[in-house]
């Protein structure tokens, strides 16, 4: 009987009128978590798809149940391709599993995600997941994404467990025990001194007071000693409490039972029927009494127990011999487990043959023997293994079997495919994976995939040369893939033009979705790196489209999101980059991309003067970066952020500690982006007098970068504003403005005023302090005069209507970075500190 926990349901309830929504309900072995949640969703119009742990359990297999369930209901269609890139993984009648080096971790995470939300477009979910205290990593890990990812309204996530477990935005419900009055309803008296018949029994009110404390409220050992009765002597162990009502079972009743309690958390029936060797309704007869006592639920088209303590406690109560002769004859009813159950049954061999033929291939490295694996592969194995561990998310498991896999190869292809899958996962744990892609091309001369890799890989670490030689020979071998690394190279060549048609090119046959969306982020990254901010943002923008439409907006979509927040703090958008930042982190990215991300947050924080948030971005990142899999532009990042906030904060020690590291520990010839930032810095802290021979300097940025480099050696500061104005980065021409006017007396006025202008409009708080500081050592005044232009004037007027400097572009068909420059200039001739002042000033003196 079902009694009290009415706060717990409403609160359930509320939950689900608020969905996306998750509940993680909390509680000790009995206290009737699963009667709790069982009686709301019995209440309540959804599909409510059911999983659970056991303990020691396969990876994801709380998530099978609850996919197969929405499967079967809505089919795969709702996810592209059928799920047979991530969802095959863990329903093999989908298909065959696409293989994609590297993202099978986070398509599967992707589609699962997708599936979820698409059957709640269709009819409102509840995901129940029982007992996760049991769960494994694995499962955890997905449970997490899709808390942290699901947006649309309809899904409510449940989970039970023993103990807090740290989910994200779960509300927490903790399951009390039962009061004096809750129990006496659930034994249906009324807690009186002369008790109520109820059923057979008449409990008085000091009987009541013993079961309530005997109990000490649980639910379980409530009805427990309501069997036994309640003067009864205290059962010998907690075992022989549980086992009350099943000792009260005929012959054949215990049997069944017996095996359920073997055959697991839920048997089917046709399972159950096959290992009882029962008729129909010889079964039948034999389960009534069983779900009588409530020891075992109908459960769909299967049983499961109330309590995993009662299957417990009919395990436990089970002799060797029996439990394993029961195992033996469940592995020979349910192959789907026949692994399992062979292994439980103590017979390896048959163990280790169903766990072949279920693909199961950490227990198949288990149970390895010469007598058993003669004939067979065992590199094959280990490679399988190891691609189970990468889907898994243990990079650490994967690459020790794809290592050990390699050390049993002789044949050079499969070597070189091992090689390929190693570099994969070395990349996911930020190692370099150069050397084994050299290998595997030396092995296999012919693959072109492999070349392409290789290409690519190359390309990241600035070898050029050879890495357009190994591209154009495996685009003529067949891997159009190449081409992008192809238009890569010749963007940064300086060819913009000729990139932009390979990268179309590419687009209209891109061979799987992956690299399609590569496409974009590569060449968003490569128009930033090149100061076309406004395109690097169309792409980024146009890719991130793509992505969601593809069903990939919480993988590839997250790397985007970095190709789009950096253009975008480059063009002084600060606040819609940290909103880009944020929801890009909300997704829980992969480790690369998250460090990405973390990155250009850092260079936020550290330009508003936010130098906690800069730290803990630092913190975080260098252990992403720790390795050079993405090259030397990656790896260099977060040095340039930490100097950038050690020179911020006048930190000169920590600085020149950064710089020297640098310049001792790196190649700077090998970087495109920051060998040029990382030097002016190093000059401005007088760490460096003379530039490396052999630094490039491609396009309008690192020209930028190298103008203030040859000004903080001595040079034109009026150069390096030139150059900045040029780039179209306020912050930067701000900042050079500043050094500009101690170089220029007579216009430091101007100089400063333009600079406290941008650095107003851009909440540029340490900036400001900049100009305030050369204001003051130069005793120049920076407030501003009215002497407006008529172009100036009809921005202000755009501006006082609250329109942002692209609307503004837009009305006066302007460019969005010419309208910014009227900004700037307006506020430094106001001497206004925002958008909002200037346009009070402009009221008050009658210009607008």
């Amino acid at each position: 009987m079902f009694v009290g926990r009415q706060a717990e349901l409403r609160r359930l309830a509320a939950a689900q009128a608020a969905t996306p929504a998750a509940v993680l309900v909390v509680g000790e072995a009995g206290i009737g978590k699963s009667r709790l949640v069982r009686e709301f969703a019995d209440g309540i119009d959804a599909l409510v798809a059911e999983g659970g742990a056991d303990p020691g359990g396969t990876a994801y297999a709380p998530f099978v149940p609850v996919l197969r369930r929405l499967v079967r209901e809505h089919g795969a269609g709702l996810v592209p391709g059928g799920g047979r890139v991530g969802l095959a993984r863990l329903l093999p009648e989908l298909g065959e599993v696409t293989e994609l080096p590297g993202l099978g971790r986070a398509r599967l995470f992707e589609e699962v995600l997708l599936l979820v939300e698409r059957a709640a477009e269709r009819r409102p979910v509840v995901l129940l997941l029982e007992d996760l205290h049991w769960a494994d990593q694995a499962s955890r890990d997905l449970l997490v994404f899709l808390l942290r990812n699901l947006m649309r309204p309809g899904v409510l996530v449940i989970a039970t467990s023993r103990e807090p477990l740290r989910l994200p935005v779960a509300e927490v419900i903790r399951v009390p025990p039962l009061g004096r009055e809750e129990v006496a309803r659930m034994l249906g008296c009324d807690g009186g001194e002369r008790g109520v018949a109820a059923g057979r029994a008449v409990w008085s009110g000091a009987e009541l007071d013993a079961i309530v404390a005997r109990s000490e409220g649980n639910p379980l050992f409530v009805e427990a000693l309501a069997d036994v009765g309640a003067a009864a002597a205290t059962p010998a162990s907690l075992r022989e409490l549980l086992l009350a009502g099943a000792d009260r079972l005929g012959p054949a009743s215990l049997d069944v039972l017996r095996i359920a309690a073997v055959a697991g958390r839920r048997t089917p029936h046709e399972v159950l029927a096959a290992v009882a060797g029962l008729d129909d309704l010889a079964l039948d007869d034999a389960l009534r009494p069983i779900v009588h006592a409530r020891l075992l639920l109908v459960d769909g088209d299967g049983y499961t127990f109330r309590h995993a303590l009662i299957r417990d406690a009919v395990y436990d109560d089970l002799l060797p011999g029996e439990r394993r002769r029961l195992h033996a004859r469940c592995a020979g009813a349910w192959p789907e487990l026949a692994a399992d159950h062979w292994y439980l049954a103590g017979d390896r061999r048959r163990a280790f043959d169903a766990a072949w033929r279920a693909g199961r291939w950490e227990r198949v490295l288990e149970l390895w023997d010469d007598a058993y694996g003669q004939g067979r592969d065992h590199a094959w194995v280990l490679e399988q293994a190891a691609r189970d561990a990468l889907c898994e998310g243990d990079a650490e498991r994967a690459e020790e079997l794809a290592t050990r896999a390699l050390e049993e190869v002789d044949d050079p292809l499969r070597a070189a495919h091992l090689l390929e899958l190693r570099v994969a996962v070395r990349d996911l744990l930020g190692e370099e994976g150069l050397d084994d892609l050299r290998e595997a091309v030396r092995l296999a001369p012919g693959e072109a995939r492999l070349i392409g890799s290789l290409a690519t890989v190359l390309a990241w670490n600035g070898q050029d040369v050879e890495a357009r030689a190994h591209a154009e020979k495996a685009l003529a071998l067949g891997d159009t893939r190449a081409m992008v690394t192809l238009a890569a190279l010749t963007a940064l060549d300086g060819d913009l033009g000729t990139a932009s048609s390979l990268y179309a090119e590419f687009r209209s046959t891109a061979p799987d979705d992956d690299s399609l969306l590569m496409s974009y982020a590569s060449e968003a990254d490569v128009l930033e790196a090149a100061g076309e901010h406004t395109r690097a943002e169309s792409v980024a923008h146009e890719g991130m489209s793509r992505a969601r439409r593809l069903g990939m907006a919480r993988t590839r979509g997250a790397h985007l999101a970095a190709n789009l927040a950096e253009p975008l703090v480059s063009l002084g958008r600060w606040q819609e980059a940290r909103e880009v930042i944020r929801a890009a982190l909300a997704l829980d990215p992969a480790p690369i991309h998250r460090a990405w991300i973390l990155m250009v947050l850092g260079t936020v924080a550290v330009w508003e003067g936010a130098w906690a948030e800069a730290d803990e971005v630092v913190r975080l990142a260098r252990p992403l970066m720790r390795g050079r899999s993405r090259g030397y532009d990656s790896c260099l990042e977060p040095d340039l952020l930490e100097c950038r906030l050690a020179v911020a904060r006048s930190d000169l020690r920590r600085a020149g500690q950064v710089v020297d590291h640098v310049l001792a520990e790196h190649d700077l010839r090998q970087s495109r982006r920051y060998a040029w930032p990382l030097l002016a810095l190093a000059a401005r802290v007088g760490r460096v007098r003379e530039a490396p021979v052999g630094i490039a300097t491609t396009g309008p940025v690192q020209e930028a970068y190298r103008a203030t480099f040859e000004a903080e050696r001595g040079g034109s500061w009026a150069a390096a504003v030139a150059c900045w104005r040029a780039v179209g980065q306020p912050h930067a021409l701000g900042q050079a403005l500043v050094r500009a006017a101690e170089q220029d007396r007579a216009g430091a006025r101007d100089l400063l005023r333009e600079a406290a202008a941008i650095a107003a409009s851009l909440a540029a708080e340490p900036l400001r302090r900049e100009v305030e500081a050369a204001a003051a050592t130069l005793r120049v005044g920076i407030s501003g005069d009215l002497h407006l232009s008529a172009r100036e004037l009809e921005v202000l007027a755009l501006v006082a209507e609250g329109l942002s400097n692209r609307q503004i572009a837009e009305r006066l068909f302007i460019s969005a970075r010419t309208s910014g420059v009227h900004v700037s200039n307006i506020l430094a001739k106001l001497g206004a500190t925002s958008r909002v002042e200037a346009a009070a000033l402009a009221r008050r003196a009658g210009l607008i």
